[in-house]
């Protein structure tokens, strides 16, 4: 096992990558930062980010700690749960929460993530992860495969919870 994943298991683990991309999401957004390259280090999760729509400079760098996550998610605990009239399945934050989920549900270790590597051109999403058997992969993603996989996050979420949303009932 590598040291990164080492340290993954020893000390971050204790978060979830859906709930701990979910909560840098809010804060990057809140933060009004467009641009991102996540990675884990150590402890903490290292971001370096930008306030321009990527591809762009990344000035602002913030680290996020296991009791920093913890307090965002406590934080953001009271926004959960309201629905807007309409689904925004590209908000940051979704995007983020759905890759956790991704990583969560196929056991791999987050290396990097990235929206900060493409031409601009369409929207590209690279994370970098290892998967439970070893293996070191990239995953480049484009704005449709991104928001194919957060509808279809957001379907299972509202079958899982039982809240698939105020006009269920009416569309029996």
């Amino acid at each position: 096992m590598s040291r990164a994943l080492k340290t993954r298991t020893a000390s971050v683990a204790a978060t979830k990558y859906a709930t701990a991309l979910r909560c840098i999401g809010q804060d990057l957004e809140r933060r009004g930062l467009k641009s991102y390259d996540i990675r884990l280090e150590r402890n903490e999760y290292v971001v370096s980010c930008g306030y321009q729509d990527p591809p762009s400079p990344t000035p602002v760098s913030i680290q996020y700690t296991v009791k920093d996550l913890k307090e965002l998610d406590r934080l953001g605990g009271g926004k959960r749960g309201q629905s807007a009239a309409s689904k925004e399945f590209l908000s940051q934050v979704q995007i983020f929460r759905t890759i956790g989920s991704y990583l969560d549900k196929n056991e791999a270790n987050l290396i990097r993530m990235t929206n900060n590597d493409g031409s601009g051109l369409d929207s590209q999403l690279k994370v970098e992860y290892i998967t439970r058997d070893g293996e070191r992969l990239v995953d480049d993603r484009a704005g449709a495969a991104i928001y194919d996989m957060c509808v279809t996050m957001y379907k299972q979420r509202g079958k899982l919870t039982g809240t698939e949303g105020p006009l269920f009932r009416w569309r029996r």
